[in-house]
């Protein structure tokens, strides 16, 4: 059994809801403006608001009007004109969507507004010319006849002493032990060595 306070809860929720939406939507269809197409269809929109959301208080009303007498049927013959509506209702948004999709774009002539701001935009970005050289190749690929101590030697210059190519040698052996194997000496050709900076 529906009780008393439950019935005039749902009405008293729903009269506050419908009235504060009618209020909003007169606001938005009475409310003066530009005379363009975009202003009335939004004032067409919102008058079909105040009519949906009028016709929603009315199901509800006569809904619980039915609890209280006991009937315990649903108002089916009032929620499909209400369903009418709603589609209506959501179809004039859409056209009117598709209609004003260009009313969003800026005023005034097509981009101008954005060129004059891009440098300010732009000037911290790594433009193609602003771009950080590569990174050397940091590979030499063994020919034959080389040692490791030609290729330190090579890579080291042409003013290297024979300790600095020594040690030169012992640092490229220990960063490509997994190419070069357990000994410095064999190395072959067209591997690819890993070299310090």
């Amino acid at each position: 059994m529906i009780s008393l306070p439950r019935c005039l809860a749902v009405a008293a929720v729903a009269t506050l809801g419908c009235g504060l939406l009618v209020a909003w939507l007169l606001s938005t269809a009475l409310a003066p403006g530009a005379a363009t197409f975009e202003a009335a269809l939004v004032r067409l929109c919102a008058a079909l608001g105040v009519v949906a959301a009028a016709w929603l208080w009315l199901v509800v009303v006569l809904t619980v009007l039915d609890a209280l007498r006991g009937r315990g049927r649903a108002a089916g013959a009032a929620t499909a004109p209400v369903r009418r509506v709603v589609l209506a209702a959501c179809g004039v948004a859409l056209v009117g969507g598709l209609a004003t999709g260009t009313a969003h774009a800026t005023p005034g002539r097509l981009h101008e507004d954005r060129v004059a701001g891009s440098a300010a935009v732009l000037a911290g970005l790594p433009l193609p010319e602003r771009a950080p050289a590569p990174a050397p190749d940091r590979t030499v690929v063994v020919a034959p006849g080389d040692s490791l101590w030609s290729i330190a030697a090579r890579t080291l210059g042409p003013g290297a002493s024979a300790a600095e190519i020594d040690a030169g040698w012992r640092r490229l052996y220990d960063l490509n032990r997994d190419v070069i194997g357990p000994d410095p000496d064999v190395i072959h050709p067209a591997q690819r060595l890993e070299v310090l900076p």
